[in-house]
């Protein structure tokens, strides 16, 4: 009978706890709080550095919440950028919180369903979490993808990254199978290897593939591991955990904020593109051997965008469509990007694609997935000098769009 009594007594403390939490508009974290106890430690706890950290993290999370909220303009956007919220934290936390420097490993940063940042919908971006303390081999195989490059990010904290080193899948030495082996450290060692020269404040390494066929395309092998004497695993100290938290905020509020720092002019001058590269966008997150044109795409639902192009000759190029929270959302089930391997041409080799919010029934449809605004961004692989004609944009009316698709030009005159 006590054991039926003392079980009653816990659920109406949840039921309590529940009803309190949503009266005071804290929902089921209310029950968390009726059911803790303190602790004779708590104020000391509370002066650790992981735990101001973490902190900071938090507080960093409500700001962003506050800046969708404000910056939205339809409910959709809303709902976007609370789930886009979640996946920027699941990203950082995982290459970045829950990183090891003395046992690293490459880390997939977009999933198949986590698509942010920006990401080509064609690509794999992996990271490993490291630290210019150390020094590192890494071991691998080249696969067949399109295109392999790895560039190394350097700084701390809250301070800003900055590209250390790169290589590409030109630059690499490669056996006639494909393999490598990269050695990273501050001064030359004696082994074999190539040799990259990283920074003390070295903190990452990311591996960017391109795919012109995801299906048939090998994705590269790599092995990462300290160089020298094993420094062995232990649990993170204080300080070591507040550095990690402290990168995750950094992580998490550079992911968030890119539609204030990619080429924010884009923004001001809807449906045209800027070009850009890595110069200006920071090498920490774009590739130095691509040219990019970013543009904000804006339409009505009775509306499509049409835009022209000559691609290049290059080995890779793509576009694709992101949220204006710059996320490429459900990529799987929806054409929100197309490669130079996925277009129809046009006789005199231009290509010209259709932003709408629903399937024309037209060549090169991309998808805007549900959305009136977002950004368009063009990759032009190995192409950073070349120079690529402007795009034609034409806004047109859903019901004038056969006319549109018919014509040669975007510049002749409206039907």
């Amino acid at each position: 009978m006590t054991k039926i009594m003392a079980g009653v007594a816990v659920l109406i403390a949840v039921f309590m706890g529940f009803a309190a939490g949503w009266f005071t508009a804290k929902g089921p974290a209310g029950v968390v709080e009726l059911m803790t106890k303190g602790s004779d430690q708590q104020e000391k706890w509370e002066q650790l550095d992981s735990v101001k950290s973490f902190d900071q993290l938090y507080a960093s999370i409500g700001t962003i919440r506050h800046m969708v909220v404000a910056e939205s303009q339809t409910e959709q956007e809303v709902i976007q950028g609370m789930r886009w919220i979640l996946r920027d934290v699941a990203m950082v936390s995982e290459i970045v919180a829950d990183s090891n420097v003395t046992r690293p490993r490459f880390v997939r940063m977009d999933t198949d369903d986590r698509k942010i940042a920006g990401d080509n919908p064609s690509g794999e971006y992996g990271l490993a979490t490291i630290d210019g303390r150390y020094d590192y081999r890494i071991t691998g195989n080249k696969g067949d993808v399109t295109y392999f490059s790895l560039n190394v990010n350097a700084g701390k904290g809250m301070n800003e990254r900055r590209m250390a080193a790169f290589l590409n899948d030109t630059t690499i030495e490669f056996d006639p199978e494909g393999n490598f082996t990269l050695l990273l450290s501050k001064t030359e060692p004696s082994e074999p290897g190539q040799w990259v020269q990283i920074p003390e404040d070295a903190t990452s390494i990311m591996l960017r593939q391109y795919m012109l066929d995801r299906d048939r395309e090998e994705l590269a092998r790599l092995d990462i591991e300290v160089l020298g004497e094993d420094p062995g695993v232990s649990l993170p100290s204080d300080s070591q955990m507040a550095e990690r938290l402290d990168g995750t905020n950094y992580a998490f509020l550079f992911l968030a904020t890119l539609h204030k720092i990619v080429v924010p002019r884009a923004m001001d001058h809807p449906n045209t593109f800027v070009e850009t590269d890595s110069d200006e966008l920071g090498g920490s997150i774009s590739a130095p051997d691509n040219l990019y044109m970013i543009g904000h795409f804006v339409i009505a639902d009775d509306e499509a965008l049409l835009i022209d192009i000559t691609p290049p000759e290059t080995r890779y190029w793509n576009f694709a469509l992101e949220t204006i929270w710059h996320e490429t959302v459900d990529y799987l089930h929806r054409p929100a990007s197309l490669t130079k391997a996925d277009v129809t041409y046009r006789p005199d080799g231009r290509v010209r694609f259709v932003i709408a919010k629903s399937d024309p029934g037209v060549d090169n449809w991309l998808d805007s997935m549900g959305v009136n605004r977002g950004f368009m961004t063009f990759r032009w692989l190995d192409a950073r000098d070349e120079d690529i004609p402007d795009p034609q944009l034409k806004l047109v009316k859903r019901s004038e769009l056969e006319n549109w698709m018919a014509r040669d030009s975007l510049s002749e005159a409206s039907p």
